[in-house]
């Protein structure tokens, strides 16, 4: 897939009438799995990084690498955290990764591990997930509304310690979040105010990266924010890697 670069410079509008110093947040999904390749749907399942998940987690710790990143957060399943625990190596990061289950994926309940065709071959009556999530979660599945929720407040203690980094200057610098393809999509429909009907109009590969700009410590975060970059990878995905979670 093409890189996609939205905005080349950082902000620095806000920074300059606030006098308030611009977060930069990479957003990164993170590397493959097997089950993303044979589209298995995961869900809170723990499953590991492929050999190719590793390949494109190096390259973007390689890209990152070329900032200064001060702190990494992560969701706490093995994709993301390995992902992140890379990065972190690539980065020489003397911190340890921040991780949270707040930031897992939606859990996808009784259709974790299988794909599209047997849902819906073993699940008829209870497809309405895929043209509205909000309302119908998957059998035994999260709502959609818990999963907001918690992305948002894990967005905000997020933001929280950034603000607090303005006491000390010495100790700003950019952060990292590593998570999944639907929590980045809820956390960008979000702050951006993009419906989430259309959240899978935001495409998200993996091992790719994308970066926002806001004010932490902002009255109101949401009106500060800047989408800078979108889905910038270095390896084309697989053709049936696309659309998995």
């Amino acid at each position: 897939m093409p890189e996609l670069s939205i905005a080349g410079e950082r902000s620095t509008e806000n920074e300059e009438s606030s006098q308030q110093h611009v977060q930069r947040l990479w957003l990164v999904r993170h590397g493959a799995t097997a089950w993303n390749l044979e589209r298995r749907f995961m869900g809170h399942s723990d499953v590991p990084l492929s050999p190719l998940g590793h390949t494109q987690a190096r390259w973007v710790g390689r890209r990152l690498r070329l900032e200064h990143i001060t702190a990494i957060y992560s969701s706490d399943l093995q994709r993301a955290h390995e992902t992140a625990t890379i990065i972190a190596q690539q980065c020489s990061l003397q911190q340890s990764v921040i991780v949270s289950s707040a930031w897992r994926e939606i859990s996808f309940g009784d259709w974790e591990g299988l794909t599209y065709a047997q849902i819906a071959d073993q699940y008829k009556h209870h497809l309405d997930f895929f043209s509205d999530p909000i309302n119908h979660p998957p059998p035994g599945g999260e709502p959609f509304s818990h999963f907001l929720q918690r992305v948002w407040t894990a967005f905000t203690q997020l933001a929280r310690d950034a603000a607090n980094v303005e006491v000390d200057p010495t100790k700003r610098g950019d952060i990292v979040l590593v998570s999944h393809a639907g929590a980045i999509r809820a956390l960008l429909c979000s702050l951006l105010g993009i419906p989430l009907e259309r959240q899978r109009q935001l495409c998200l590969d993996h091992g790719s990266l994308s970066a926002i700009d806001f004010l932490p410590a902002a009255e109101d975060i949401t009106a500060t924010v800047s989408l800078a970059l979108l889905n910038v990878q270095s390896l084309a995905p697989p053709k049936n890697q696309k659309g998995s979670n």
